[in-house]
Order: C-alpha cells, then sequence, then structure tokens
C-alpha cells in the first residue's frame, strides 16, 4: 500500500524515508516511503537474505534504522517507551528461546493473563502437556508455538511475526494460521514474513502481499496465487 494519512489511525505502521540495514554494509532496503494498515494478515515475501526479517525487526523497533523513521500512527517508534512498545505490539522472532530456564507455564504467567485464558490458548496449540517444562528444553517447534502463545496473550493491536513456520510441522501450520485469521475476525493485525507463502494462497484474511526484490518493496495483489507472487521476487 502506497503513503497515505495516518491521522485518526493510531494503528497504522508507516516507513517514511526508510533505510535499513546493518553497519559496515550495503543497505538491505533504501529510502522506503510505504505503510500497513488494516485488520488482517500483511504478508512479506522475498528471497533468501532479500532482507525480510531486517526489515520486520525494523518495524518492530528492534532493530535501528540505518536512516528515515518508522512511525506507529503518529509515534516514531524510536521515541516509544518499552511500555508502552509492549502496548502497541507483540513480536515471535524466527527462532525460539534457548537460553530461559523458566517453565512454560511460569513464561506465560508473565503476560498477567488469568489462568483459563492462558490453558485456554494452550489448549488450542496442544500445548497443555508441556507447562512444567523449561522452555530450554523444548524442541524448536515446541518453543515456536510456545512464543505464539506468548504473543497473543500480549493481547496487542498488532502481531509481528518473522519466519513463524520455519519449526512447524504440517498440523501446526494449519493451526497457527486457524487462529491468527480467528484473531484477525476480532479486529487484529498480523505483519509476517515467511517463506511458506503459498501456505496464504487464497486466503481471505489476506489483507495486503509485499515482495522484497533489488532492495525496494513492490506490493502484491492479496489476491493473487503463489505464482503471480512468486514471479515478483
Amino acid at each position: 500500500m502506497k503513503m497515505g494519512e495516518t491521522k485518526g489511525n493510531e494503528h497504522v505502521i508507516r516507513a517514511a524515508n526508510l533505510t535499513v540495514g546493518y553497519s559496515g554494509y550495503p543497505h538491505v532496503l533504501s529510502q522506503i516511503d510505504f505503510q500497513w494498515e488494516g485488520a488482517g494478515i500483511h504478508l512479506i515475501i522475498g528471497g533468501n537474505g532479500s532482507g525480510k526479517s531486517t526489515l520486520i525487526r525494523t518495524l518492530a523497533g528492534l532493530q535501528k534504522q540505518r536512516g528515515g523513521n518508522v512511525f506507529w500512527g503518529n509515534e516514531d517508534v524510536s521515541q516509544i517507551s518499552s511500555t508502552r512498545r509492549t502496548a502497541k505490539m507483540a513480536f515471535v522472532q524466527s527462532l525460539p528461546p534457548r537460553q530461559s530456564e523458566l517453565t512454560v507455564s511460569e513464561a506465560l504467567a508473565l503476560s498477567g493473563r488469568k489462568e483459563e485464558q492462558i490453558n485456554h490458548w494452550l489448549h488450542m496449540f496442544d500445548l497443555l502437556g508441556t507447562t512444567a517444562k523449561s522452555l530450554c528444553n523444548l524442541s524448536d517447534g515446541l518453543g515456536q508455538r510456545v512464543m505464539l502463545v506468548r504473543a497473543i496473550l500480549q493481547d496487542t493491536p498488532w502481531i509481528l511475526l518473522d519466519e513463524p513456520t520455519a519449526f512447524l510441522d504440517v498440523k501446526s501450520r494449519q493451526v497457527m494460521w486457524g487462529q491468527l485469521s480467528a484473531l484477525v475476525s476480532q479486529g487484529k493485525r498480523v505483519m509476517v514474513s515467511s517463506h511458506d507463502y503459498h501456505l496464504l494462497e487464497g486466503n481471505l484474511d489476506l489483507r495486503s502481499v509485499t515482495a522484497i526484490r533489488e532492495n525496494r518493496l513492490h506490493t502484491l495483489n492479496p489476491t493473487g496465487t503463489f505464482e503471480d507472487w512468486n514471479a515478483h521476487i
């Protein structure tokens, strides 16, 4: 989607003349003017090394931009307090945590949600049998599912997911997309970078598809086909 007016819409994510990358290396993306808005799933695609993870981490305020600005609504991300960040956006990284000795129950209790809410989402992701296990002892797939539950319990307008299906089996992927679609029906916004975008072909909750190619962003048709999207990366 093109740049547009954000006044009155506090949940728009907007890139203004944004450049992303790492110090000492060529820029991944340069001077981007772009925005993502509206309830639904916002998909970011691109080839290996194209910058999907770098972009989504920068939009989440977890990586400093090399130039320009990121806005959540009318607020510059660099100026938002950590408390307000966690109220506005949840982020799930591509690799689940490996250092925490917290059990699954302890980690999810930090969300402050009621036990019945936590148990509901544990049931939805088939995780009730893991509650006494330490996060560091979970398989990658189980750890990723716990992180998805944690993000959902955070109850933010936006959930950003970096390659969330990387360690999930087919059944778990289907459950994940089904639950994210249920959240969309409640007005949530989900941004996801993924190689598995064939799984979203025909998904009625897909709001936008953005392709990274030649250091630029390109808007694709969310009602298009996997072949159509693939031809643009």
